[in-house]
């Protein structure tokens, strides 16, 4: 497998030493010279000088055998730029790009291209560990779109069963944690004392679930 890494900043470096420690063959693109001093002395993969939307920069990082393309630079337009140009003119299979904007990030979204968006999980990240003590996420999609949240059983649900707490599109059980041992429910299992949910839910909906759990 070669990866293209656009962008040899904290993210950046740190992504390509570690695709690297996994033996991946990897190629880095950065206009500074001096960005690559953030890589290991003995990094294993290219070290190209340049910038990352120019086609000649790009084939000499080997984009034309590339299997993925991480754009990770510091500017939000550059990223899209060159997230659309691997995808469109070189058909990279797999391009992530990423947006600190959050309205950019949901734009471009809509415009087909992946993009990760830091300031938009974070922010999500924070709010859970500040005001959402209830309920641990486990497990995030996307820019945080879907969650995949734990929390245990409330006594108002105890006696319940499974299809209480659904809700299509929005919230569903796909997981029973009870004396210590995971299984899959049915619509009909029944919610027992001290049992710990595993629930997929839209972030739309986590007003909707609380409520449900309250």
């Amino acid at each position: 497998m070669h990866i293209v890494v656009v962008g040899c900043g904290t993210l950046g470096s740190q992504l390509a030493e570690t695709l690297a420690r996994k033996g991946t063959s990897i190629a880095v693109i950065d206009p500074d010279p001096t960005a690559f001093r953030r890589l290991r002395p003995r990094f294993p993969g290219k070290k190209i000088e340049g910038l990352g939307f120019d086609r000649a920069t790009l084939i000499e990082a080997g984009v034309m055998r590339a299997d993925a393309l991480a754009t990770v630079t510091s500017d939000d337009n550059t990223n899209f730029l060159v997230a659309s140009l691997a995808r469109e003119e070189f058909a990279i299979p797999k391009v992530v790009a990423r947006i600190i904007d959050p309205i950019r990030a949901e734009i471009y979204q809509h415009l087909g291209v992946p993009v990760i968006a830091p300031t938009t999980w974070g922010a999500m990240r924070v709010n859970e560990l500040l005001v959402e003590e209830r309920m641990a996420t486990l497990l995030t999609a996307g820019n945080g779109e879907v969650r995949v949240v734990e929390f245990q059983v409330p006594h108002r649900l105890v006696g319940r069963m499974v299809k209480d707490l659904q809700a299509p599109g929005e919230i569903g059980v796909i997981c029973l944690i009870r004396h210590g041992k995971a299984f899959m429910p049915l619509m009909g299992t029944t919610f027992e004392e001290n049992d710990l949910i595993q629930a997929v839910v839209s972030e739309h909906s986590m007003p909707k679930l609380e409520r449900l759990i309250d």
